[in-house]
């Protein structure tokens, strides 16, 4: 009989070892420490998931056909690079008192404002054929994008808890993005489907226009869940924003966690919101195997991104991202000058699955690296920096296009992307010792001073 017990005690109290294991994050299956974190996401966080995947959705129509919208105008490259530019220049000008506009009124509340903004932009831009209507309106998409990129890590912080924060990070970004899977397969067609309608050619303004409409519905309808969010308790007694010299205290920290930002903005921005254009020019495709290629970098982005914070657990988040976009350098040379469309689409998925899977988890790190009333002003500042030479970047790359080419601007973007891993390797990981990641694995700790 005492043996008995004994036996009971025992596996009572393994499985209250094992129940600790779980609710801590130590499980050792990783799907089951991963299943684990999404399980504790709470209210909040899954409607503001479920928002993700349809405003992904809408966002996939307009970047996949506004390039082409305002080409179908008549409109050169050079108006089109400007174009382009005009909401990332909006973004370095306006994400931090935007970002403190978010923590004055409540992030819910400026994340609606910001939903609406673009939905406004979207269905103006789809009307517009002026000049000055369509820098008008990219104006406004650039102050909505803002708004709705400086209140979302912020959000997410303040709607999880440490343990889960970097799986709600990565499941949101995969979210947004697999979203864009049928977003883009979808858009493919609908220049077709509006075509027949309208009685008008495939790559028609009209056509484009009632794509572009059909994006704006979509957004319109992924605010529903957003507004069923609730206000956090801490929205109705949040702290006074800080003052300027407050919100930069710790400079070091801020320039390190920042200035690789700049780099990868000017090399994107010179490159991505053009890779449209440059498979239309070199291959020829038709805009629904566009969309066909498209949706497949979105899935591959959303799987790469979802297995983030596995590798993470294993390595730490900052080994994480410096590898990931080491290795898509040579992807992005493969897509640029590939002489078959075969093997360019292969560099352009894998570049962008692996440059994007560590975005999420970068983001999660530098929230973590500030304390709670500073996370508007840093994630303003991780805005502007990335958003700034992008606009840099897609405003020269229009000049650029018009002269030498893609061809030129591929290893631009190449020497940006290794020149900034190189930077968050130097100042995060440098002499740093490179055992397995552990839960305070210096792979995840910031460097010590300011």
């Amino acid at each position: 009989m005492r043996i008995h017990s004994s036996a009971n005690a025992r596996l009572a109290y393994t499985r209250q070892r094992q129940g600790e294991a779980v609710s801590s994050g130590l499980v050792a299956d990783p799907q089951q420490r991963y299943l684990s974190q999404v399980r504790r996401f709470g209210r909040n966080a899954r409607l503001y998931l479920l928002y993700s995947l349809l405003s992904g959705f809408g966002m996939g129509i307009l970047r996949l056909f506004f390039n082409l919208y305002v080409l179908s105008l008549g409109h050169d490259t050079a108006l089109l690079g400007l174009l382009v530019a005009m909401p990332p220049i909006v973004a370095a000008t306006s994400a931090l008192p935007l970002g403190l506009l978010g923590h004055r009124i409540g992030f819910r509340r400026a994340l609606l404002l910001g939903g609406g903004l673009m939905v406004a932009a979207i269905s103006g831009i789809a009307w517009s054929t002026s000049v000055a209507a369509l820098v008008g309106f990219a104006l406004c998409r650039g102050l909505a994008r803002t708004l709705l990129e400086v209140c979302n890590a912020p959000f997410l912080a303040e709607n999880s808890r440490a343990q889960e924060r970097t799986h709600l990070f990565s499941v949101q970004f995969a979210a947004r993005t697999l979203s864009g899977v049928f977003g883009f397969l979808l858009a493919g067609s609908l220049p077709l489907l509006f075509a027949q309608v309208l009685s008008v050619g495939a790559e028609d303004p009209l056509a484009y226009r009632g794509a572009l409409m059909v994006g704006a519905g979509v957004f319109l309808f992924a605010l529903i869940p957003l507004r069923k969010t609730r206000t956090q308790e801490l929205d109705r007694h949040r702290e006074p924003s800080p003052g300027l010299r407050e919100a930069f205290h710790s400079p070091g920290l801020l320039l390190r966690l920042f200035a690789p930002q700049v780099i990868i903005g000017l090399g994107a921005g010179a490159l991505v919101p053009f890779l449209n254009v440059f498979f239309k020019g070199r291959f020829g495709v038709s805009d629904t195997v566009l969309g066909a290629i498209f949706a497949g970098q979105s899935l591959m982005m959303g799987l790469a991104t979802l297995a983030g914070p596995a590798l993470a657990h294993r390595w730490g988040r900052i080994r994480t991202v410096v590898a990931a976009q080491l290795c898509s350098i040579p992807f992005l040379a493969l897509l640029g000058y590939a002489p078959q469309f075969g093997p360019a689409v292969v560099g352009f998925l894998a570049r962008a699955s692996l440059m994007n899977l560590g975005t999420p988890l970068y983001a999660a790190f530098a929230m973590e690296q500030v304390d709670g009333k500073r996370r508007a002003t840093a994630s303003g500042l991780l805005q502007m920096s990335w958003q700034g030479t992008r606009a840099l970047g897609a405003y020269a790359s229009g000049w650029i296009q018009a002269g030498p080419g893609f061809p030129t601007l591929f290893p631009i973007t190449i020497g940006c992307y290794l020149l900034a891993s190189t930077l968050i390797y130097a100042f995060f990981l440098h002499g740093q010792r490179s055992a397995p990641a552990t839960r305070s694995d210096p792979g995840d700790a910031p460097p010590t001073g300011s």
